[in-house]
């Protein structure tokens, strides 16, 4: 199992990075407000709004310096991400592991972000949430149940349990298994390289966005010849937005998973349409399809 990063404190001071693309100021220091609002000081990086190549927030250079920089201080609590885009998997060879690893505390982000995810798993072995960003979650406001879920999963609550709905399940099943995962594309793409974090007997969570039906078929097909899917014992699938018809995407679910015979449950409240429910990665978890209910059986966080 991966160590857990340190609680985060009442009144914390967290970091907002941006290892991908770039941000609106303005829409950062808005978001970061609201944060501050229970108490936390949020501090930006200075590149958040810098543009490089069109789609970067600064080179790789400047975006590795400041996310090196962050890890380093030990003034900081927590580690936010601004948003997601592209550009964190150019850094991977370039971030100080030895850092976190020093000092685990909590790291949170979606989207691009899952290549830091999978980075942190097995390049420090610890443990970090795929969870709501600024540009997007936290700037549109969270809802009251996420948002206090997201604190206190980063303050040690547990057991926590969220349920969901019957229309949910894809197939029925109870399990218990370390959850692991975060944004399709990006475990696809990380597959083969030093940074794949896939452990054996895992629940798998994912979400996509803007992929074609058959674009998502091609990447859970690369996942299952890499001979992943045998090693799973669960699936916990979020949003997949902009992901072509829901009964076209329904129908490659249900063919795709069939012949696993494990629990699948789809369209649980993370992803891109915002208003994240925060996924602890390298946490104990239980997947019941028929209490209808997916529980973080532990502490996520070291007291």
């Amino acid at each position: 199992m991966l160590s857990r990063p340190r609680a985060l404190p009442d009144h914390a001071h967290i970091a907002v990075l941006a290892a991908s693309g770039a941000s609106e100021r303005a829409r950062i220091e808005a978001a970061a407000r609201r944060i501050e609002q229970r108490g936390h000081r949020v501090t930006i990086v200075d590149n958040v709004d810098h543009r490089y190549r069109h789609y970067l927030a600064g080179s790789d250079d400047e975006r590795a310096e400041q996310l090196n920089a962050a890890l380093r201080d030990d003034r900081y609590d927590a580690f936010f991400f601004a948003r997601g885009g592209y550009g964190a998997m150019r850094i991977l060879d370039r971030i100080d592991y030895e850092a976190m690893r020093a000092n685990p505390r909590p790291l949170v982000g979606f989207s691009d972000v899952t290549a830091i995810h999978q980075a942190l798993a097995t390049q420090a072995n610890v443990a970090s949430f795929h969870g709501p960003m600024l540009n997007l979650d936290f700037y549109d406001a969270l809802s009251q149940e996420h948002e206090e879920w997201l604190w206190r999963l980063l303050r040690g609550d547990a057991p926590l349990t969220y349920g969901f709905g019957r229309e949910n399940v894809l197939y029925d099943g109870e399990i218990e298994g370390e959850l692991f995962g975060g944004c399709l594309s990006l475990t696809a793409a990380l597959t083969g390289t030093p940074y794949d974090y896939w452990p054996d007997g895992g629940i798998w969570f994912f979400e996509e966005v803007d992929e074609a039906v058959y674009r998502v078929d091609r990447m859970l097909t690369h996942l299952r010849l890499s001979g992943r899917m045998q090693r799973i014992r669960g699936v916990v699938i979020g949003k997949l937005k902009g992901c072509g018809g829901e009964a076209e995407m329904l129908e490659l679910l249900r063919d795709f998973f069939e012949p696993l015979r494990i629990p699948v449950v789809h369209n649980l409240p993370f992803g891109h349409y915002g208003d994240n429910l925060a996924m602890p990665i390298g946490s104990t978890v239980r997947l019941d399809t028929r209490a209808l209910a997916f529980t973080i059986a532990e502490a996520v966080v070291a007291q």
